[in-house]
């Protein structure tokens, strides 16, 4: 495996500082935009192809520090800090955690996440258990509590209390599907059904909903 310098990520001037003002100072993607005379949509689509590039300078430049022969093993470990945490910036964060002088090293005096930012994550939990799902969807059903609140009662980011919520009813909504293809008499009406509960870009409560209030 090839080694790649740290220092290719900021070829792009105006997408690394960007990334700077969103991580270092945390600008609101509103506020970059204003500053850098694009729209707010321009702002997230930088920000985000310039983070999914460091990740993978960072998950590559591990494996050649660890003489791996690929990138997987690590990935893993990315891959599982991702589940967790359901942000970029969170699963990158974590990598700098948890290969801090490794990955110090590697900038060469440029910046990681805070030190703030990293010791006020919520703790590394890639599996929830049955109780704390039941618990987020508790709390958003019958308290009628943000994502946000969620994630500040059970430790976890407000991108996870969503997904999880999501994928609690996505589940749900597999399950009454399969129900409703069974009972269908050709692949035609098998894939209607399929076309009919998932065409739009619906969340996958409102599909539940669909599903059980027919």
């Amino acid at each position: 495996m090839k080694d790649i310098p740290y220092s290719i990520l900021k070829q792009d001037e105006r997408a690394y500082e960007i990334m700077v003002l969103r991580d270092q100072y945390g600008n609101t993607f509103t506020d970059i935009a204003r500053e850098c005379e694009i729209s707010v949509s321009r702002v997230v689509q930088i920000y985000n192809k310039l983070k999914i590039k460091q990740i993978r300078l960072y998950i590559n430049h591990i494996a050649v520090v660890f003489g791996y022969k690929g990138t997987s093993q690590v990935r893993k470990v990315y891959d599982d800090a991702y589940e967790c945490y359901q942000e970029w910036s969170y699963a990158c964060a974590y990598l700098e955690k948890k290969y801090k002088d490794i990955l110090t090293e590697y900038r060469d005096g440029e910046p990681g996440m805070p030190t703030q930012f990293v010791k006020s994550m919520p703790p590394f939990k890639p599996n929830l258990s049955k109780k704390t799902i039941a618990r987020v969807v508790e709390i958003r059903e019958v308290e009628k509590a943000s994502f946000l609140a969620i994630a500040k009662e059970l430790r976890m980011t407000q991108a996870k209390a969503k997904h999880t919520y999501e994928m609690f009813y996505h589940k749900q909504v597999l399950k009454l599907i399969k129900a409703l293809e069974e009972k269908a008499e050709s692949r035609k009406e098998k894939n209607a059904i399929w076309e009919y509960y998932f065409r739009g870009n619906k969340t996958a409560k409102k599909r539940y909903d669909m599903l059980t209030k027919q």
